[in-house]
């Protein structure tokens, strides 16, 4: 059988499998292809898959993810086997499809006429505003020393901003400068500590030339993972939205976009403590003795309500930490999210904007596809789950329907 052909036998078995439509002989025939994909992969299928489907959907979506890590590194000949292997599973029991080829655009019934959804993906840029006034558009500059003055000397290296305090800047004097990542952008940046910092898009930092000796404080707005620099003599301060991230040196992602019910912080390494400055809440409070604050250990996340904060105490759970900062990564990744959420992302990453008309099914994804995907492949993936899609491409709006 040709490769092509293989592929598409294997994904229409995985497909059947997912929906519980796989008949016997399908069955062993899938089984066979998929237990000779790796003899270390961990994961045989057998009988099990009858008698425990969920916990092997769940040993399914890891192996798929150790996969794609590696696909880089394969035989072009093994390219075919990874592709069909990665059926990325919906909680609705219906299955994503990745394909590392391109597929073609979708066709749908554009408002302004017959056409295709096609838009490209977000890239490196951001706007960087100093603390003189002076704006410099980094989607354009080039590589190289972008500026030197008293207080700093800023670089550009292909997605990142590197500030270098220069040796006479006095640190006492406050100079603070903004990034900021419009829809469709991303940016790295390095701060005059040796801090790193990825921000996502629709996203900003406020942060100083150079640091106080004693205390390094930054303030953001969106989402930005951190990889702070140790220094225990200075704590490092994030402020965002009435809450304040605490840390010596550690790495940690906060999501605070103003359309998200919550702010969540998520630990990496190290050790953070979250602090709700606008909390009303009493020192003893019965929710878990002071909520008003939380410590995280590595692998947990504190999710602080957007609406209550003043009642409502911070909770905290531990995540995958992996899916969380996916996007740092170049990976588009939801888990258990709804139609309504993953479109927020899209309209970030896309620099579209979306509406809804009818009722949305009542069902939540799991998945990932690779960042640098067009619409058209991101959008691909909901057809088995019944959702249509139109695009106005002069006002740049994508219709979602039932």
């Amino acid at each position: 059988m040709e490769e092509s052909s293989l592929n598409k036998r294997m994904l229409e078995l995985a497909e059947k499998w997912l929906n519980g439509t796989i008949t016997p002989e399908e069955e062993k025939e899938y089984a066979g292809w998929y237990n000779n994909l790796d003899d270390n992969a961990g994961l045989k299928v057998s009988e099990e898959w009858a008698t425990d489907r969920e916990d092997h959907r769940r040993k399914l979506l890891k192996r798929i993810n150790r996969q794609k890590a590696r696909v880089a590194s394969l035989p072009a000949s093994l390219l075919y086997k990874i592709t069909a292997a990665a059926v990325l599973i919906i909680i609705a029991g219906v299955a994503w499809r990745y394909f590392n080829r391109t597929p073609p655009p979708i066709p749908v019934a554009a408002t302004t006429g017959t056409g295709v959804i096609d838009v490209q993906p977000g890239v490196n840029g951001a706007v960087l505003t100093m603390a003189n006034g002076k704006t410099i558009v980094l989607d354009t500059a080039g590589n190289g020393r972008l500026m030197t003055d008293a207080a700093a000397h800023i670089t550009k290296t292909d997605g990142s901003v590197a500030f270098t305090a220069a040796s006479e800047h006095d640190a006492t004097i406050h100079e603070y400068n903004t990034l900021v990542t419009p829809r469709g952008r991303q940016q790295q940046l390095v701060l005059s500590d040796g801090t790193r910092i990825w921000l996502n898009a629709e996203s900003s930092i406020r942060f100083p030339t150079a640091f106080a000796p004693d205390i390094r404080e930054v303030e953001i707005t969106g989402e930005v993972y951190f990889e702070v620099s140790k220094n225990p003599a200075a704590p490092f301060m994030v402020n965002v939205n009435g809450m304040q991230v605490q840390v010596l040196g550690t790495h940690f992602n906060i999501n605070a976009y103003p359309n998200e019910e919550a702010i969540a912080t998520t630990l990496l390494e190290g050790r953070v403590k979250v602090v709700n400055r606008q909390s009303a809440l009493p020192p003893d409070h019965p929710g878990g003795g002071n909520r008003q604050s939380a410590i995280l250990r590595p692998g947990q996340q504190a999710i602080l309500s957007q609406a209550s904060r003043s009642t409502q105490p911070i909770a905290v759970h531990t995540v995958d930490v992996d899916q969380v900062v996916a996007w740092k990564n170049g990976i588009q990744a939801f888990e258990s999210a709804d139609i309504k959420m993953i479109m927020r992302q899209v309209e970030r990453w896309y620099d579209i904007d979306v509406e809804f008309k009818g009722a949305m099914p009542a069902r939540t994804f799991t998945g990932e596809i690779p960042r640098s995907a067009n619409l058209s492949e991101l959008l691909k993936l909901f057809e088995v789950a019944k959702i249509h899609f139109s695009m106005d491409t002069q006002k740049k709006k994508l219709t979602v329907m039932p």
